[in-house]
């Protein structure tokens, strides 16, 4: 990872709108209505994995009172991608403003699926599943039926956050990292493309 002065290099992809806003405002927060927006008919499953996410993240960043749902951004420029009609944003930020977890982790709460801490852990928690007759395992949270296993699930997502303070604290170097951000700052950019060009701000 890229660090100096206890600051860290990231990247994010973002949109025109936020761009211009971080341009006007020098701050701007994700909105819920962005999220609904971004996943539109499946919304309400990823909100679950979102809230979750909120619930925890803000006991180990504070989280700003107009903040409502975090950034995403990458230690990599590549896995942050630079999509039509946005804008690759590299930033250095305060290292204690960040969250750190692996992107494959993230993937899975977003999934809602099993986190877990071990291949043997991952084998016992499929096998558990089978005993059960439970193929696709998003039916823990989209069906009434398993309040105990949905309860197991989501206890398991917090080994999301396991590897913060090793990061934060130099034991562990790790080069494709995801992170989070409660907000985006005009102070933290030190550069911005589009598709084609550079872009000044």
């Amino acid at each position: 990872m890229d660090t100096k002065d206890n600051k860290i290099r990231l990247y994010t992809s973002q949109s025109f709108e936020v761009v211009k806003l971080l341009k006007e405002q020098n701050v701007c927060y994700v909105k819920k209505e962005y999220i609904e927006k971004k996943y539109q008919e499946v919304s309400g499953i990823f909100m679950e994995a979102y809230n979750w996410y909120i619930s925890r993240a803000q006991n180990i960043v504070r989280k700003p009172e107009c903040a409502k749902y975090p950034y995403w951004a990458f230690t990599k420029a590549e896995y942050a991608g630079l999509y039509p009609g946005y804008y690759l944003l590299t930033m250095e930020i305060p290292i204690d403003e960040v969250i750190f977890f692996k992107v494959e982790d993230w993937n899975k709460v977003l999934n809602l699926k099993y986190l877990d801490i071990s291949e043997e852990d991952e084998k016992n928690h499929k096998d558990m599943l089978a005993k059960q007759n439970i193929s696709i395992e998003s039916d823990i949270f989209t069906k009434p039926f398993y309040p105990y296993l949905k309860s197991k699930v989501k206890k398991s997502w917090d080994n999301l956050f396991k590897y913060n303070e090793l990061i934060k604290s130099g034991v562990m170097q790790k080069s494709v990292l995801q992170a989070s951000l409660w907000e985006l700052r005009k102070e933290w950019i030190v550069d911005i493309k589009d598709a084609t060009k550079d872009i000044c701000i």
